[in-house]
């Protein structure tokens, strides 16, 4: 129930006095593959502070291709 209320297994362990090893094995054995997790996962990922660095990335990567195969296709 921590690890879908958003808790790191680090938290967990932390909390539950488990070992990090112990908590990785019992959240592999007991977690259910969850739409929940599986959402908050996306979520996490298309709003970490990375992700918008390396999407801007390559949206100014792609923006400057596309421009130069226009110029390319006029010619």
């Amino acid at each position: 129930m921590a690890r879908e209320a958003g808790c790191t297994p680090q938290q967990i362990a932390t909390i539950t006095g488990h070992s990090l090893k112990t908590v990785m094995l019992i959240l592999e054995r007991y977690l259910a593959r969850t739409r929940g997790l599986a959402e908050q996962a996306i979520f996490n990922f298309e709003h970490s502070p990375r992700t918008k660095f390396a999407n801007r990335l390559q949206t100014s990567t792609a923006k400057a291709t596309g421009r130069k195969e226009k110029r390319d296709a006029k010619q």
